[in-house]
């Protein structure tokens, strides 16, 4: 029996990204979404350079045709610059607990897509399971905290929340559209991270916002917070994000991604000093469970 790659690959992801988030959400405290979206791709880009030399000897990614260039710059824009953009801000607005809640439904827009554009079917099983897993996700942060919170459910935080989800999804299809002709992830995922900070530095020249980011930088507390989740997350999060809808059918790998709110749990408790109850525990076994039929299924 060959070792599901594209799933385990997928999980680690959740669990990579449970750790960036927190991470991230520690540095928006006192920066804003867009500084450190900008200054995340910068270090992402670095650190993704350095692997693929070690691995390719080669500084720069090689063997895309222009089309791979074109969909996986499209996907980076679309996925790392504006629906991560949009994710910070959900997170500032409306709350993590939310803001999860809205991107567990990613899983269903991926397989749509995939369904409509890819031919990737998937059997009433599968479906089954996904439901599942996504109705877990959902008991566990649709639930009410005793504890006052900063956060305020807004319309303009909720579109936030769904053009993350949305930017997420369709970053995924067309990440696995690029690496068609059995692409490296890693050189993919090189390719779009050149493509991210392409794009949001034009921007960021375009609005004379430099000095803004420079400044940012001297913040040394908040950079050590985005130095270590952009290792956690845009490095080898995104990476092994592609390794999974390459090696996986792209619904289940979005799916098994998608439990990354569950892995928030623990890092809560011991974090941010979080109760844990009943029904987060329960919706944890419910998810894992509909995760563990993806693979027997």
């Amino acid at each position: 029996m060959s070792v599901p790659w594209g799933e385990i690959a997928a999980i680690v992801t959740a669990i990579l990204w449970a750790v960036s988030s927190t991470l991230f959400a520690l540095s928006t405290r006192k920066l804003s979404p867009n500084v450190v979206n900008r200054i995340r791709l910068i270090g992402a880009l670095v650190f993704i350079a350095m692997l693929h030399f070690l691995l390719f000897g080669d500084l720069f990614p090689k063997g895309a045709t222009p089309y791979q260039w074109l969909i996986l710059g499209l996907s980076a824009i679309i996925g790392l610059v504006i629906g991560d953009t949009f994710l910070l801000k959900s997170y500032m607005i409306i709350g993590p607990r939310i803001s999860m809640l809205l991107m567990s439904l990613a899983p269903i827009v991926t397989t749509a897509i995939a369904w409509i554009f890819m031919s990737e079917h998937l059997s009433p099983w599968k479906v089954f399971a996904i439901i599942i897993t996504i109705s877990g996700v959902a008991w566990v942060v649709m639930e009410k905290k005793r504890e006052k919170h900063i956060f305020k459910v807004t319309p303009r935080g909720i579109l936030f929340g769904i053009g993350a989800m949305v930017g997420q999804a369709v970053g995924l299809v067309l990440s696995k559209e690029g690496m068609t002709g059995d692409y490296p992830a890693l050189s993919a995922t090189y390719i779009r991270t050149i493509w991210g900070v392409i794009a949001i530095w034009l921007v960021t020249f375009s609005i004379a916002n430099t000095k803004i980011t420079l400044k940012a930088v001297k913040d040394l507390k908040s950079m050590r917070f985005v130095v270590l989740a952009t290792i956690f997350g845009p490095f080898l999060g995104i990476y092994l994000s592609l390794e999974a809808v390459k090696y996986a059918p792209i619904g289940i790998a979005s799916t098994l991604m998608g439990l990354a709110p569950l892995f928030i749990i623990p890092i809560s408790f011991f974090v941010f000093k979080e109760r844990i109850t009943p029904r987060a525990i329960v919706g944890t076994l419910i998810a894992l469970v509909g995760a563990s039929l993806l693979f027997l299924l």
